[in-house]
C-alpha cells in the first residue's frame, strides 16, 4: 500500500510538472508568435525607405507570412524559462535576433519563388532546433582559477587606463561629440586614424570586452563606480567613431543584468515583453515613420532597421548572392585558404555581396556585413551550412558556459550583449575576437568577484 501512494504520489508530481512545462511553452508560443506580427509589420514599414540595401518586399500572399509566423514561433517553445549557461541565455538572443528574423524576413523578400523560399525557411527552422536543443542542456563547470585580488584590479585598471590613453590621444584631432546628421562625416574623419591596426583593436577591445565587463563588474560587485567608469568610457569612445552600438552597449549591460533573479537565472518571458513594450512605446513613430526625419525617427532606425531586422534583410541578401556565385567553403579563413582557393580576389565576402547590391563609386568598396547563419553557413556551403553554423555555434557557446561558474551566469550573459549583437551581424569567429567572446569569458571566469 505504501509503494503504490509513493508510486502514485511519484506519478502526479510528473503530471504537474508536465503541465507547468505546456503551460509555460504556450506562454513562449503566444509571445513569440506576437513578437513575429511586431517584426512583419516593421518590415513592412521599413522596406519603403530602405529596398535599395536589401530590405525588400516582394511577398503578394499574405497568408504565407501568416503560416511562416505561425511556424517561426515553434521553437520558442524549446527556449529555457530560467536559464542557467550562458548558452542557454544567449538562445533567447539569437532566436530574437538572428533566427526569428531570418525565417520571417525571406518570406517577405520572396526573391525567388515558392519552392525556394520553402527550402530557405526549411533550412534556417532546421538550423534553429539544433540550435535549441544543444543549447539548452546543462553542462559540467571547470574549475578556474581565480586571479589574486590586488592583480586583478591592477591588471584591469592599468590595461582599460593604456588603452584608453592610446586611443583618445591618437583621436586627440578629431574627437568630438557628434549628433545623428553628423555621425558618418565624423567617422569619415575618424577613418584615417584606424588604419592603424593597434589604435583599430584597442577600440574593438575596449568597446567590446572591458568597458561591459566594468559595467557589469560594478553592478555585480555594487562598486557602482566602476560601472560609472564603464560607462563613461563608452561614451568617450563614442566621440572617436561615432558608433552608436557603443553609445547605446551600457543600456544593454545595465537592461539585460536586470533581466535576472535572486538565483542569478534570466527571466526569458520579460525579455519578449520588454521588447514588446518597446513596440508599443515606438508604433506611432513606425505609423509616421522617415528616416529623413529628426533624431527620434533616427532612434526607430536603429531599433527596427539596425538591430531587430538587419540579420533577416543581410541573410536574404547572402542567400541570393550566393545562389548565383561561387561559395567560399571557408577560404576566407587565411589558413583553409591554403587548400581551397578564395574566390573573390582581394575583395572580402561582405564587399563582394555589397558590390553587386550597390554599384561602388569610388575605390573604397563598402562592406556588407551579415549574421553568422549568413556568414558561417550560407556563404561557406549555401543553404545546407545553416544547420550546420547553427549547430556549431551551439557547441561553442556550450564551450563557454563551461567556464563560468553558475552564479555569474547573468553577469556574463549581460556583458555579452555586445557579443551576442556581433552574432547578429558578423561571422562566430569574427564575434569571438573582435566581438568580445573571448576577452570577456576570460574576465568573468578568472575575476575574484566578492559581493559587498
Amino acid at each position: 500500500m505504501r509503494m503504490t501512494a509513493l508510486a502514485e504520489l511519484k506519478s502526479g508530481d510528473e503530471i504537474a510538472k508536465g503541465g507547468r512545462w505546456l503551460a509555460g511553452g504556450f506562454v513562449r508560443y503566444v509571445l513569440a508568435l506576437l513578437y513575429a506580427f511586431v517584426l512583419c509589420y516593421a518590415y513592412d514599414v521599413i522596406s519603403d525607405w530602405w529596398a535599395y540595401f536589401g530590405f525588400t518586399y516582394m511577398l503578394d500572399d499574405e497568408w504565407m507570412l501568416y503560416v511562416a509566423c505561425a511556424v517561426a514561433a515553434i521553437p520558442a517553445v524549446l527556449l529555457t524559462p530560467r536559464p542557467t549557461t550562458f548558452a542557454q541565455a544567449s538562445a533567447w538572443f539569437l532566436y530574437i535576433l538572428v533566427f526569428l528574423p531570418c525565417m520571417l524576413v525571406t518570406v517577405m523578400q520572396f526573391s525567388a519563388g515558392v519552392d525556394a523560399v520553402l527550402t530557405t525557411f526549411g533550412s534556417i527552422f532546421v538550423g534553429c532546433l539544433l540550435f535549441m536543443v544543444i543549447a539548452r542542456g546543462e553542462v559540467r563547470r571547470w574549475n578556474v582559477p581565480e586571479v589574486p585580488v590586488r592583480a586583478f584590479w591592477l591588471g584591469l585598471l592599468g590595461v582599460w587606463l593604456v588603452l584608453m590613453t592610446l586611443v583618445l590621444y591618437s583621436f586627440r584631432t578629431s574627437f568630438q561629440i557628434v549628433g545623428a546628421d553628423d555621425i558618418y562625416n565624423q567617422r569619415f574623419i575618424g577613418a584615417s586614424v584606424t588604419g592603424n591596426p593597434i589604435v583599430r583593436y584597442s577600440i574593438a577591445l575596449l568597446a567590446s570586452s572591458i568597458n561591459p565587463f566594468m559595467i557589469g563588474l560594478g553592478l555585480f560587485t555594487r562598486r557602482y563606480w566602476v560601472s560609472a567608469i564603464g560607462v563613461g568610457s563608452q561614451f568617450a569612445l563614442f566621440g572617436t567613431l561615432a558608433a552608436k552600438a557603443v553609445l547605446l552597449s551600457p543600456v544593454f549591460v545595465i537592461g539585460v543584468y536586470f533581466l535576472g533573479d535572486k538565483q542569478h537565472r534570466m527571466r526569458g518571458n520579460l525579455l519578449l515583453v520588454g521588447l514588446l513594450g518597446v513596440f508599443v512605446v515606438t508604433s506611432p513613430l513606425l505609423a509616421t515613420y522617415n528616416p529623413i526625419g529628426s533624431d527620434i525617427n533616427q532612434l526607430t532606425s536603429l531599433i527596427y532597421m539596425r538591430t531587430l531586422l538587419i540579420s533577416g534583410a543581410t541573410f536574404g541578401v547572402y542567400e541570393q548572392f550566393f545562389a548565383i556565385y561561387p561559395l567560399t567553403y571557408f577560404s576566407n579563413n587565411n589558413i583553409i585558404s591554403w587548400f581551397v582557393t578564395y574566390p573573390y580576389g582581394d575583395l572580402s565576402v561582405g564587399q563582394a555581396v555589397q558590390s553587386s547590391l550597390i554599384a561602388p563609386t569610388s575605390a573604397d568598396i563598402g562592406e556588407l556585413n551579415a549574421n553568422f547563419l549568413a556568414t558561417d553557413g550560407v556563404a561557406a556551403l549555401g543553404l545546407w551550412g545553416v544547420p550546420v553554423a547553427a549547430t556549431f555555434c551551439a557547441l561553442v557557446l556550450r564551450f563557454l558556459s563551461k567556464l563560468v561558474p553558475v552564479e555569474r551566469t547573468m553577469l556574463f550573459t549581460a556583458c555579452a550583449t555586445g557579443f551576442l549583437l556581433s552574432l547578429a551581424n558578423t561571422s562566430l569567429l569574427t564575434s569571438l575576437v573582435t566581438g568580445g567572446g573571448v576577452i570577456l569569458t576570460a574576465l568573468v571566469a578568472v575575476a575574484p568577484l566578492k559581493r559587498k
